[in-house]
């Protein structure tokens, strides 16, 4: 995660960023899935 540039300006409270991070993390896994190897 700490490559991610999008979230080293996340400002806001710990419940709200670990929603954000929980469905960047569910987008990632779709994504990486789809694509074939």
């Amino acid at each position: 995660l700490k490559g991610w540039k999008i979230l080293v300006k996340l400002r806001c409270c710990p419940r709200r960023a670990t929603a954000i991070i929980a469905a960047i993390l569910v987008l990632h896994h779709v994504e990486t899935r789809r694509r074939p190897r």
